[in-house]
């Protein structure tokens, strides 16, 4: 691993894998609603409730008038900032929108992911939970190769909304930077299904095979541009390489616009003894 890309400390990303929220079940059931209609089940049920019209919400979100009507149409699926404005216009969450929440109230932890680990003690000795971050869908990510161009799924990560708190396995009873994410899309299907949950631990090396979170930059500067969760393939003095396995794709990303890389915790190691 190259010591200039950062695999460590992540002082604002934080995620979990919890075994039991995988929705086998739900993934065998044809009549399981699509997340397309999900939102427009919610968003207009929301609209209606406010007593504004479509088109006034949707200019209120993003300035043009069409969204709330697309997405009643199920034409389409928001980008991450786009479904982020609508959900504060309509007075929720990303999450509700999505289906992933219960309640469409926002309700924000009290601790913020930029907060010292002692903020999230739960008892005296314990750095308490890991905290979950909020996800969401996200416009693709426009790749180009010797084969010609293409996209690439990639995910809306909310560094500073925490969802919940989640149990910490006792696996990472030292890993205070560890956060939870929950999946977005099929692109890492059939290792990976739209609503699990996965443990990231800033703190553990990745290697070749291993899933990961990639924050990506434009190159130039520190600020985080998008995120890819994607399977490792190797680091190299230039790129970076990852595959995603539906559509399966290998891809590199120039490594100057990489700038953390960060480990999901597999399950074995997260309970095993």
């Amino acid at each position: 691993m190259n010591a200039d890309i950062d695999t460590g400390h992540i002082p604002h990303m934080s995620t979990g894998y919890n075994p039991l929220a995988e929705p086998a079940a739900l993934r065998d059931n044809a009549r399981v609603p699509t997340p397309k209609q999900i939102l427009a089940d919610r968003v207009g049920k929301l609209v209606a409730e406010s007593g504004r019209s479509a088109r006034d919400i949707s200019i209120a979100a993003t300035g043009k008038p069409d969204l709330v009507r697309d997405i009643l149409r199920e034409r389409r699926m928001p980008n991450g900032e786009a479904l982020h404005d609508l959900a504060r216009e309509l007075g929720t969450t990303s999450d509700y929108l999505l289906g992933k929440a219960t309640s469409a109230n926002p309700v924000r932890s009290e601790v913020s992911i930029h907060a010292p680990p002692s903020a999230l003690t739960e008892r005296p000795g314990d750095i308490g939970g890991i905290p979950l971050l909020g996800t969401g869908y996200c416009d693709d990510l426009a790749i180009e190769d010797d084969d010609g161009s293409f996209e690439i799924e990639r995910v809306m990560l909310e560094l500073d909304h925490v969802v919940q708190m989640i149990r910490r396995p006792p696996a990472l009873s030292n890993a205070p930077d560890a956060y939870a994410i929950y999946f977005h899309g099929s692109s890492m299907e059939p290792r990976y299904y739209q609503g699990e949950m996965a443990i990231v631990d800033p703190r553990r090396p990745p290697s070749p095979g291993d899933f990961v979170v990639v924050q990506l930059s434009n190159g130039e500067d520190h600020d985080i541009i998008t995120v890819l969760v994607k399977q490792l393939v190797r680091v190299a003095k230039d790129y970076v390489e990852l595959r995603q396995f539906n559509p399966d794709r290998t891809f590199s990303i120039d490594r100057r616009k990489v700038r953390r890389l960060h480990r999901i915790v597999s399950n074995n190691e997260l309970y095993s003894a």
